[in-house]
């Protein structure tokens, strides 16, 4: 049991950050109910297309991801003919994103503009606008923190 200056588990900010992004995925399934991307595989190809020639490995330090949920997401952008591979120089096998991912790209950031107008509805704009600069400059400061 917490105390009056000592939060739950659940209210704890790292986990609130967890829980808020858990659920906007699940917010996020009727934007994205037509098509086969998910916001993790928009910003791989977003990603892909600002740099072609990334690999499996470079998409998972850039997303947090583990180098398996990576693979996994190219190995699939791949099967849906929206990145290939190809041997680059020195670097292995880069992931370059093709025409028609270019347009699954635009697709899908069509999609995350609808979403987010729905999370503005759902927020309202000061809240909206609140959240937003505030997540800007805690991503600021977590890479900051986190830089090698």
């Amino acid at each position: 049991m917490s105390t009056p200056t000592e939060p739950s588990g659940r209210d704890h900010l790292a986990h609130l950050l967890w829980e808020a992004s858990a659920r906007v995925l699940v917010f996020a399934e009727p934007d994205l109910a037509d098509t086969q991307l998910s916001l993790m595989s928009i910003g791989a190809l977003e990603n892909i297309a600002a740099a072609p020639g990334l690999t499996a490995s470079d998409l998972a330090r850039m997303s947090f991801k583990t180098q398996q949920a990576a693979s996994q997401v190219s190995s699939r952008l791949e099967r849906l003919g929206y990145v290939e591979r190809k041997v680059g120089a020195g670097r292995g096998v880069g992931l370059h994103i093709t025409k028609t991912g270019l347009r699954a790209l635009q697709h899908g950031l069509a999609k995350e503009q609808q979403l987010d107008r729905r999370l503005q509805e759902l927020l309202g704009r000061d809240r909206y606008d609140e959240l937003s600069m505030l997540l800007q400059r805690t991503r600021t400061l977590l890479t900051d923190a986190t830089a090698q």
